[in-house]
C-alpha cells in the first residue's frame, strides 16, 4: 500500500513548509475570490514530475437547498477555481457538494447531479478531474450520483465519515465505491452531529477507527494520496501515525499470508 502525504497549502510559505517536513504533496486551498487571485499573482505552476506536486481544494457550496444559489453563485465560482487549477497545471481538484437525503430534497438532489455533470465536463475540457467530498453521506446516497457521472471522483474524509453515524461511513464507501475514491482527508474527532463536531483533530486524539479503514483501503487495494487536514504543528507527528498504523496493517496482511 502506498500513500503520498499531504497538508493543506494557504500560501507560498505553507509550500516550503511542507517540503521542509518531506511531505509529497499541497492541497491548494481556494474558498473564495481573493484566494484565488492570490494564487493566479503567485506565478507558482505545478510541477508534477518533481518530488512535490499541488491538488486543490474549492469553495463550499452555501445553502444546500438552495437551486438559484447553485447555478448562480456557485457554478460560477467553482468555475473560476477549476480555470484557476488550470492556470497553476493542478490536474486533480475536490468539492464540497451536499447530497445526504436526510437533509437535501430529491429535486434538490436531481438539480445537483446536473451541476456535477456540467462541472465534471468543464473540468475535463481544462484538464482537471473534479472530484466529490463526502459530508455526512452514506454510500447508498453517493451510488446513485457516481454511476450518473463516470467521470466524477470521489475523495473520502474519514472525519466526515464519523459524523451524524454510529458507524463511520468510510466502512461502506469504501465497501462498495473503492474503484472512484482518488484522494483521501484524514483528520480526528468524536462523533457528534453537526459542523462544531468536525474537530480536524491531530490522528489518535479521537475515536475514528484507523486501523480498521486502512485495512480496509488495503483489502480494495488503495494506493493514492492523502492530506492531513490538520494544524501545521500536528502534520508531522500524524503522519508518523497513519504511517505506522499502514505498517501494522501490511504485517497483519502478510502474517495472514504466512499463516
Amino acid at each position: 500500500m502506498t500513500v503520498l502525504y499531504g497538508g493543506h497549502v494557504t500560501s507560498l510559505d505553507d509550500i516550503g513548509y511542507l517540503q521542509d517536513l518531506k511531505f509529497d504533496l499541497g492541497e491548494v486551498v481556494l474558498p473564495n475570490a481573493e484566494s484565488r487571485a492570490y494564487w493566479l499573482d503567485s506565478g507558482i505552476k505545478n510541477e508534477l514530475d518533481s518530488g512535490f506536486f499541488l491538488i486543490a481544494h474549492g469553495p463550499r457550496e452555501g445553502p444546500p437547498n438552495d437551486i438559484n444559489n447553485l447555478w448562480e453563485n456557485y457554478f460560477p465560482a467553482l468555475r473560476e477555481t477549476i480555470d484557476v487549477a488550470q492556470g497553476l497545471a493542478i490536474e486533480f481538484l475536490t468539492i464540497h457538494l451536499w447530497m445526504d437525503c436526510r437533509f437535501v430534497s430529491p429535486e434538490v438532489r436531481e438539480e445537483k447531479t446536473r451541476f456535477l455533470r456540467n462541472a465534471c465536463a468543464y473540468g475535463h475540457e481544462r484538464g482537471v478531474l473534479v472530484s466529490l467530498e463526502n459530508l455526512s453521506e452514506t454510500a447508498t446516497d453517493l451510488r446513485p450520483i457516481m454511476a450518473a457521472i463516470p467521470d466524477l471522483s470521489l475523495t473520502l474524509d474519514v472525519g466526515h465519515g464519523q459524523l451524524l453515524t454510529k458507524t463511520n461511513t468510510s466502512f461502506e464507501i469504501i465497501q462498495h465505491l473503492s474503484s472512484r475514491i482518488k484522494h483521501i482527508h484524514v483528520h480526528d474527532n468524536h462523533g457528534g452531529r453537526g459542523v462544531k463536531d468536525d474537530l480536524h483533530l491531530p490522528v489518535g486524539d479521537g475515536i475514528i477507527d484507523f486501523h480498521g479503514i486502512f485495512r480496509a483501503l488495503l483489502k480494495k487495494g488503495y494506493d493514492g494520496t492523502m492530506t492531513l487536514e490538520l494544524e501545521r504543528e500536528d502534520l508531522d507527528f500524524s503522519r508518523e501515525k497513519i504511517q505506522r498504523i499502514v505498517r501494522e496493517v501490511l504485517h497483519e496482511r502478510d502474517s495472514v499470508s504466512c499463516g
